[in-house]
């Protein structure tokens, strides 16, 4: 694989980030609208103001409970969920053990190629969708694409996790709107542990729990609102993997500096794992950003961009070089409406900078800054990528890359050439990047549009995931296993409807 990876700051910078982030906690502290977290402060000596919510921290305190985290958890993760890099490297890129896209982004939308637009995805959608992720042979987790409006939203992620286990024998996460579902995601975990074969279930929950993976968002600036709080209560009695996710906006909700973003980001992730490490040390914790920019003339925000970017390598690399935790990031996150020139770009630009700084999660098919999929996009992000890890796998050097006997062998080609020889029979497919959509064909024409050029590739990539789904066949499920998870499905219908 490829080595190194570019430093955005020095270790003098990084420790003056991490001093300015004490101070904030010292000084202005956070608001936690926990009182389990409030009281755990309290106890360890921080001054707590439980009428407001707000805590400020003790420096001490903060470097005690950080430093008994360092180098705990790390694995690299992708989509909050599957962890594509086992083992974070020493001063490397994570790239990942083998190529692995990231799928499924619980999106409330998917864009129709055909009919160019926007709706919400319906329950024939998510089954179709987590169909051709179990098609794929590169997704090696199949989280829930959507979020579906045809359910009540405090029941959605249950039926939606039912759907995952039924169709899909590599079951990844569903979003959490509610406290109340964390117990029912917990059961229905064991039995997705028990589709993918794994034997130490209560190892992998605490360290890759299927089905439950959610987010702690913290609010910029510098809160922890209530429903992440909620959730988060739950899910620390079953000591599953704790994240907190900081989405900075630079000039919006954070600083216009990427120094200055980073350190309300780090302020806040630094206390709510001091918090929580003092009620459950013994739990993982790591962390993900995903900084964005104020566009100052639409206020839209945006993702790929040079300082939105920086900041998240910024985040990276001071929580794996001072603190020894591992802070993910998520390069599927752009701007773009529909697929085509600027979503080339985009996705291109910000998967490559990430990777060079940071790590290279390759995720496929997301649209609209996390908001929709599309099923068109994901087979081109999927081809893209192909060559993406092509070039992460650097060059290998040896005997055989090295070809000296081939070299005198072939000699000038008068008599055979390379394109016919054994040793490039037997290494061009692992070596050579197979387009299935990209035109490398040679001119034969004399016009050219590149409207009928880009409608050829996406029409190429709607009919091949169509294809997938319509051929793919569903796992099948014994009658004890279907039982079980009926009987945790009706149970949570009881309960949370009402």
């Amino acid at each position: 694989m490829l080595k190194g990876l570019l430093r955005v700051v020095d270790d003098a910078g990084i420790e003056r980030i991490h001093q300015a982030a004490l101070e904030v906690l010292e000084r202005t502290g956070l608001i936690l609208r926990g009182r389990f977290l409030l009281e755990a402060l309290a106890d360890a000596g921080c001054r707590v103001d439980f009428e407001r919510q707000r805590a400020w921290f003790c420096p001490e305190v903060v470097e005690r409970q950080i430093a008994a985290q360092r180098n705990r958890y790390r694995m690299v993760r992708s989509s909050l969920w599957y962890p594509f890099c086992r083992e974070l490297p020493e001063y490397d890129a994570a790239w990942p053990d083998e190529f692995v896209v990231d799928y499924g982004f619980t999106t409330p939308s998917i864009y129709d190629y055909p009919a160019g637009c926007y709706r919400p995805p319906t329950v024939q959608d998510q089954i179709d969708m987590i169909k051709l992720g179990d098609a794929l042979e590169a997704v090696k987790a199949v989280n829930a694409p959507f979020i579906i409006a045809e359910y009540d939203s405090s029941i959605e992620s249950i039926e939606s996790a039912r759907l995952l286990l039924l169709h899909t024998n590599k079951p990844g996460w569903v979003g959490v709107s509610d406290p109340r579902q964390v117990k029912y995601l917990a059961e229905m975990a064991q039995l997705a542990l028990a589709v993918m074969g794994m034997s130490d279930q209560e190892e992998a929950l605490r360290t890759q729990p299927p089905l439950f993976a959610h987010a702690y968002c913290t609010t910029s600036p510098l809160k922890l609102d209530t429903h992440p709080c909620n959730v988060l209560a739950e899910a620390l009695r079953y000591r599953f993997p704790i994240n907190f996710a900081p989405m900075p906006i630079l000039g919006g909700t954070t600083p216009v500096t990427p120094a200055g973003s980073a350190v309300i980001a780090t302020a806040e992730i630094l206390g709510c794992i001091t918090a929580c490490s003092l009620i459950a040390p013994d739990a993982f914790y790591f962390a993900t950003a995903i900084s964005g920019e104020m566009d100052m003339k639409t206020t839209q925000i945006c993702y790929a961009t040079p300082a939105a970017i920086l900041t998240d390598a910024l985040l990276h690399q001071l929580f794996r070089f001072k603190y020894g935790i591992v802070l993910n990031v998520e390069p599927a996150y752009v701007e773009v409406k529909c697929p085509g020139i600027q979503a080339a770009f985009m996705k291109t630009y910000r998967q490559l900078a990430l990777a060079a700084m940071v790590s290279a999660p390759l995720g496929i098919g997301l649209l609209d800054n996390g908001s929709a999929f599309s099923p068109t996009q994901a087979m081109l992000d999927l081809d893209m990528n192909h060559a993406l890890y092509g070039l992460a796998k650097g060059v290998v050097v040896n005997d055989e890359t090295l070809c000296v006997d081939l070299i005198h062998q072939l000699a000038f080609c008068e008599q055979e050439a390379y394109i016919s020889s054994d040793h490039t029979l037997a290494h061009f497919r692992e070596l050579l990047w197979n387009t299935c959509y990209f035109d490398r064909t040679y001119r034969r024409e004399t016009s050219y549009r590149h409207d009928e050029a880009d409608r050829r590739l996406l029409d190429m990539a709607e009919r091949d995931w169509r294809r997938l789904v319509e051929t793919h066949v569903s796992p099948e499920r014994d009658v004890a296993f279907l039982s079980e998870l009926e009987r945790i499905t009706a149970a949570a219908r009881e309960e949370l409807l009402g």
